[in-house]
């Protein structure tokens, strides 16, 4: 479960100096910059900092914490994260999704600091194989077929993806994707077409109805750097398709079955985020484009970027993630034994 936080932290490469480079003036008190992602996976890390000095060249870490995290929902403390490093610390707990948690932070010799968060559901994902339009039903071989997923977007989903690197010997994120889905939120738009994803799939549904649709989506789809984000919509029921510049083999399978994901098989995640997490990443994101683009008026923005700590600066937030079956768009389709195989 650790594939989201490591798609964070190439993002955050860059988004760090969101919180960890708040310059204050010479007479101000040091805040404390808390970052904490509760997850699906079964130790929890707690980074901890304070913002920079006018005469500091880095943020100076925090050498001394008690940090601990209580679930609200069950009125019991789930554990007190230890040291572990430099600014790190960790706690061996794997949340509990729906619950609502609270975590506490109180350094020697400083006022203490809070926040709370619920944890979210695990996205839900329906995977159906659609045909295009103009072959006939049922299908023959020859004809060529895609996936699409059914999302519940009754809050935002992200998605992203990782190819298998066999010269590296490790997972690296695939850099452009693309939707047919007509809402994708454009803050990653890398203004790039996807010219091997001109598919005529269906559009999202306009009557909140997953199986009934108003238009087709033809046009060519514009790649995203890095992940898409499906907003929160009206009718949360949508049917979307992915693709982008992925590479070698990925995580599928050919029947109702789904399996775990091989070492060596890339793979395609949506994942759910709490409303805390959601917004911070897309100010910060915001952020960050405004840093490595030409107009110097945008490090303003940094003053803007959210926060949900109390009495410090930066995020406590929460995900949960599920991995997805991937082939590539209208793949050419045959039969062995009265049943669709994939090449």
């Amino acid at each position: 479960m650790k594939k989201f936080l490591c798609f964070i932290l190439v993002l955050s490469t860059g988004l760090s100096s969101c919180v960890k480079d708040v310059i204050l003036d010479a007479n101000e008190e040091p805040l404390l910059v808390v970052a904490c992602i509760l997850s699906q996976d079964s130790v929890q890390t707690l980074q901890l900092s304070w913002t920079k000095g006018p005469s500091q060249a880095e943020a100076p870490l925090v050498t001394e914490a008690v940090a601990v995290l209580t679930d609200l929902t069950e009125n019991r403390e789930a554990g007190r994260f230890d040291r572990r490093g430099e600014g790190l610390w960790q706690l061996d707990y794997t949340p509990l999704t729906g619950h609502s948690y609270r975590l506490d932070v109180a350094v020697p010799g400083h006022e203490p600091v809070w926040a709370e968060q619920t944890v979210p559901e695990v996205p839900e994902v329906d995977i159906s194989v659609t045909k295009r339009p103009e072959y006939p039903n049922p299908p023959k071989n020859g004809d060529k077929w895609g996936l699409q997923y059914g999302l519940n977007l009754s809050r935002p989903v992200w998605a992203w993806a990782e190819n298998y690197d066999a010269e590296q010997n490790q997972h690296v994120p695939v850099k452009q994707l693309s939707t047919d889905y007509p809402y994708v939120d454009d803050l990653n738009v890398s203004g790039e077409l996807d010219t091997d994803s001109n598919w005529p799939f269906p559009g999202t549904p306009m009557s909140g109805d997953m199986g009934s649709y108003d238009e087709y989506c033809t046009y060519q789809q514009v790649f995203h750097h890095r992940f898409l984000r499906f907003p929160k919509s009206d009718y949360p029921k949508a049917l979307v398709s992915v693709g982008g510049k992925f590479r070698g083999d990925y995580y599928n399978y050919n029947d109702d079955s789904p399996r775990e994901p091989s070492g060596k098989e890339g793979v395609l995640y949506f994942a759910s985020l709490s409303d805390d997490y959601d917004r911070y990443l897309c100010e910060a994101f915001k952020y960050y484009q405004g840093e490595v683009s030409d107009d110097l008026s945008s490090i303003y923005i940094r003053d803007n970027v959210y926060t949900n700590i109390h009495g410090g600066v930066g995020i406590f937030g929460s995900f949960t993630q599920i991995p997805v079956r991937w082939d590539r768009a209208y793949v050419m389709i045959h039969f062995e034994d009265g049943k669709i195989i994939y090449p």
